[in-house]
């Protein structure tokens, strides 16, 4: 049975209906919401919890109250794989190698943002993704025995 991930990071904005129709009914659809920080706001955090289970980290943008109420960095296990997120920093070049050393953990799959610029790829064994800036792309996970991801420009 598929169960399947939107992921979400660098939105920047204080509220989901500045967002298109296509991404919120996504998000809605989802089996697990993952934001990998920059919400910038706590009212947008509680609008995602609305639509369903979500999974989050402050990022360096992020209200206090946000970089107060959320780790900077989560593992958990969903639909039996070990999955990591970080929100990221420094420069966009080498980021993913930057952030896959966060996680001596080896999880099965990773998600991070902070760069704004999309990437799906294997580094030493994870799968990592970041959906890019949330007002223009979204990623989907889909999670099996494997896991497959894609990018979803808005």
């Amino acid at each position: 049975m598929s169960q399947t991930i939107i992921a979400l990071s660098d939105t920047h904005e204080a509220t989901l209906s500045v967002f298109p129709k296509t991404l919120r009914e996504a998000l809605a659809g989802a089996d697990l919401i993952i934001h990998a920080g920059d919400h910038t706001a706590m009212a947008l955090l509680d609008e995602l919890r609305a639509l369903g289970p979500v999974t989050a980290v402050a990022g360096n943008m992020d209200a206090t109250a946000i970089k107060v109420a959320l780790p900077a960095r989560q593992l958990f296990r969903f639909a039996g794989k070990m999955v990591g997120v970080v929100h990221g920093s420094g420069a966009p070049w080498g980021i993913s190698e930057r952030v896959r050393r966060l996680f001596p953990e080896n999880p099965d799959l990773i998600v991070f943002g902070h760069s704004h610029v999309p990437f799906i790829g294997i580094v030493d064994g994870s799968l990592m993704v970041n959906p890019g800036q949330g007002r223009q792309s979204y990623a989907v996970i889909d999670v099996r025995s494997d896991m497959e991801a894609r990018i979803v420009q808005l």
